[in-house]
């Protein structure tokens, strides 16, 4: 059962403006900013904004929270650009056009790396899954390995060491005992040195955790900082500095390595982490809108629409799936 809560409680009411309105105004406001738009373009964007008075409004909240996101408003109007008409230009020198193209290029990259940050680390990693998907591993020396949904993983096994290193995403390590070649697992700053035992370890962004079921680890951080964690414990890491270990509930832990997805007055990071972890590409948002917000419940972790269904219909966001496998939440109700 999921049981969603602020610590200041709003009555809901019904919204005055329909999301498929809405999503029609951020179509016709993307349109319009879009420099291949047409006389014809605006003609009809007249018409549909006379047609039902609820279309001012729409355009004009459409209007105002786009500007919200607007950093990827113009990454998306740039990915946009080379599919229109070029204006005829004075003729350039050759290295002028070339750096022209080179920017543009770069721009281009960077907005797909923003849009699809994941891209860079599946290159270079030996393993990885897509969003949605886990894999199963297991290594020459008895280990065994989950890997959840868009996650990288590095594999370094030989005769004097053996060494994984997590790029993005969730990993679950069965380890199996060798005291000659202690088992190392590299995540961002964050260093985990194992002999034998059962333990997670989760990266997103500048933010490494690590959960112990069974055994011990020892945890070190950039500055050599060191935490010794037994079963039922976790540590997490934030811009490479130790934080306390916790408790933590085994069974909560294990969850995502048996297909639920559990939340225990989570903040709304850690229920877009997961959506990440289950969808391609990126969730948009205005993190101060839902400073207040936490949720609690069990999912399936196969089942994102369930999890976008519980944020729409329950816990009050309006979700809109933008072009480039992007989603945006926003509150429904605003003060």
């Amino acid at each position: 059962m999921t049981i969603p809560h602020r610590s200041n409680t709003q009555p809901l009411h019904t919204p005055l403006l329909d999301d498929n309105i809405v999503d029609e105004a951020i179509g016709w406001y993307l349109r319009l900013k879009d420099s291949s738009a047409t006389p014809h373009d605006r003609q009809a964007f007249e018409t549909w904004l006379s047609r039902d008075p609820r279309h001012q409004l729409a355009y004009q909240k459409a209007k105002q929270l786009w500007q919200e996101i607007d950093a990827p408003a113009r990454l998306f109007a740039l990915q946009r650009a080379p599919q229109t008409t070029p204006k005829r230009l004075p003729k350039q020198p050759r290295w002028g056009w070339a750096l022209a193209v080179t920017c543009l290029l770069g721009m281009l990259l960077s907005f797909e790396l923003w849009r699809e940050p994941a891209h860079l680390d599946h290159l270079m990693a030996d393993t990885t899954t897509a969003p949605g998907q886990t894999q199963h591993l297991q290594l020459a020396d008895g280990s065994s390995l989950l890997l959840d949904g868009n996650s990288a993983l590095d594999i370094d096994l030989n005769e004097t060491q053996r060494g994984l290193t997590l790029r993005r995403g969730r990993l679950w390590v069965d380890a199996a005992k060798d005291p000659q070649r202690p088992l190392i697992v590299t995540a961002g700053e964050a260093s985990v040195r194992v002999i034998g035992t059962h333990f997670s370890v989760m990266r997103s962004g500048d933010r490494v955790t690590v959960t112990v079921a069974e055994g011990q680890v020892v945890v070190s951080d950039s500055l050599d900082h060191q935490a010794m964690l037994v079963g039922g414990q976790q540590i997490a890491l934030q811009d490479g500095a130790l934080g306390p270990v916790s408790p933590m509930e085994i069974p909560l832990a294990r969850a995502w390595k048996e297909g639920r997805i559990i939340f225990d007055d989570a903040e709304i990071g850690e229920v877009v982490a997961q959506l990440e972890r289950m969808l391609p590409g990126r969730v948009l948002l205005d993190t101060q809108a839902f400073s207040e917000l936490r949720l609690s419940g069990s999912f399936h972790a196969n089942q994102p629409a369930a999890l976008l269904e519980t944020l729409t219909d329950v816990v009050g966001i309006t979700v809109h799936h933008l072009p480039g496998n992007l989603l945006w939440l926003r509150p429904t109700h605003t003060r």
